[in-house]
């Protein structure tokens, strides 16, 4: 039987339900399973923002998970997973401890969107209710809802230049098997559709195009030199004692001889002592130590019968030597010219921006299948691939991606198979969080953009 598209809202076991302040820029996404799910989890990059993804490891005790949630408000939106928690006990809905204890578990991550409303609104206690609620009254949309309410993309150079997305979604199912993903976009890269190319991303200088972060990041390979002067640009995120670190690493690698002459240098490391050389070059020593040795001592006349050097050999050997010499004279007189370097303009600190220091894409996949633990782990790493897939660059020092899996247990499936499915699954809604968007915040959203520059 074919797989058909579904919405994710119909996937049997699960409620999902948004909520969100449009106005300021902000807003949560819950996914809730009453009866309990089999979590898993895996977080990559180097920002994240998470809470309670420890207890999903799978040696730890805890197996089934009542709600993940995912919002806005950087580490400040976390507050709203303890609203989710109010509710659901209040609804009877966790781990039973005793007569009147109900825990639920609820696990969650956040978002960086506080550039793009008001940097003082996040989702919080009540805003986590209101989520709940909505789930359970079947309130729920992707784009520019939830936690994709002030999600946008492209952020290298900072928001001027960044694009509008929101909270993707896709699902399908064939009847039996059920599987679909919510994923909040936030990426500071761009976003590619299944063909691999650019939907969403780092704008042009007139804001007009998609120029393309993987295409600026091609002309800065090289590490730019920090100055004294440049750590004053990093006062808006109390980055001055990393700048200036940065300096004292460039200055210890300036001191540094190069790789290659140490390696060069390094003592053999065969059992037996190397045969020394019988030649050298004239370049590999120092000009001191070329000039001429001393006329060597005559050998003792008793070995002088078993060394037999043939003058043809002297002779080729000689001219071999001047050979060199020349070579050697005309290097040092006519250098080679060094291949013209790309011209590239270089990025300023105010075009690089303050607020870039923090892009998540934080995401849920829900299913019906069977899952244990450790698989639904293992399933959460696998759908990285997705993200590398329609993501680029990805899982950066400034990124917190996250992955989070729900598997309700009513359908046997074959792992890998189904971990191949459920990667395709996740990508879609990446890219539903591009082309779902509305544009907003004085950002664009993939529909209102040109198509993008040819490099």
């Amino acid at each position: 039987m074919s797989m058909k598209i579904i919405s994710v809202a119909d996937i049997e076991g699960f409620k999902l339900g948004n909520a969100e302040n449009s106005e300021k820029g902000t807003g949560c996404t819950v996914i809730v399973c009453e009866e309990g799910a089999v979590g898993g989890v895996d977080v990559r990059g180097g920002g994240p923002a998470t809470r309670e993804t420890d207890l999903l490891r799978s040696e730890n005790t805890v197996n089934s998970v009542n709600a993940v949630v995912l919002s806005g408000g950087s580490a400040f939106g976390l507050e709203a997973a303890s609203g989710v928690m109010r509710e659901l006990a209040d609804r009877g809905v966790g781990f039973h401890m005793g007569k009147d204890i109900t825990i639920p578990i609820v696990c969650g991550a956040s978002l960086y969107d506080l550039e793009v409303g008001d940097p003082t609104a996040f989702p919080d206690v009540n805003m986590g209710m209101v989520a709940v609620r909505n789930a359970y009254d079947g309130l729920f949309m992707h784009g520019n809802h939830g936690a994709g309410t002030g999600a946008t993309v492209g952020k290298f150079v900072g928001h001027d230049r960044a694009m509008k997305t929101g909270l993707g979604t896709f699902a399908c199912g064939d009847g039996f098997v059920e599987v679909g993903a919510v994923v909040a976009v936030n990426a500071l890269g761009d976003i590619y559709n299944g063909a691999g190319n650019i939907i969403a991303g780092l704008r042009s200088e007139d804001g007009a195009s998609i120029y393309g972060t993987i295409k600026t990041l091609k002309g800065m390979v090289h590490d730019n030199t920090v100055t004294v002067d440049d750590a004053t640009s990093f006062i808006n995120r109390s980055d001055i004692e990393e700048a200036l670190a940065a300096i004292e690493a460039r200055d210890e690698t300036e001191e540094k001889t190069d790789l290659l002459d140490q390696l060069e240098s390094e003592p053999s490391y065969d059992p037996e002592p190397a045969e020394p050389a019988e030649t050298f070059e004239p370049d590999t020593l120092p000009e001191e130590e070329q000039a001429e040795e001393p006329a060597e001592e005559p050998l003792d006349a008793a070995y002088t019968d078993e060394i037999s050097v043939p003058e043809a050999a002297i002779q080729e050997e000689t001219e071999a030597a001047e050979e060199s010499d020349e070579t050697f004279e005309a290097a040092e007189t006519e250098p080679a010219e060094e291949p013209a370097e790309e011209a590239h303009r270089e990025l300023t600190p105010e075009e690089m921006g303050y607020d870039i220091a923090f892009n998540t894409t934080i995401s849920c996949l829900i299913t019906n299948a069977d899952l244990t633990k450790s698989q639904a782990n293992k399933l959460a790493s696998i759908l990285h691939d997705a993200y590398a897939r329609a993501i680029k660059p990805v899982h950066g020092t400034l990124d917190g991606d996250t992955v989070f899996v729900l598997a309700s247990g009513k359908q046997k499936v074959n792992f890998d198979a189904f971990a191949a499915l459920a990667t395709d699954v996740m990508q879609y809604a990446i890219i539903d969080g591009a082309t779902s968007a509305k544009g907003a915040y004085g950002l664009p959203a993939a529909r209102d953009i040109k198509k993008p520059e040819t490099e």
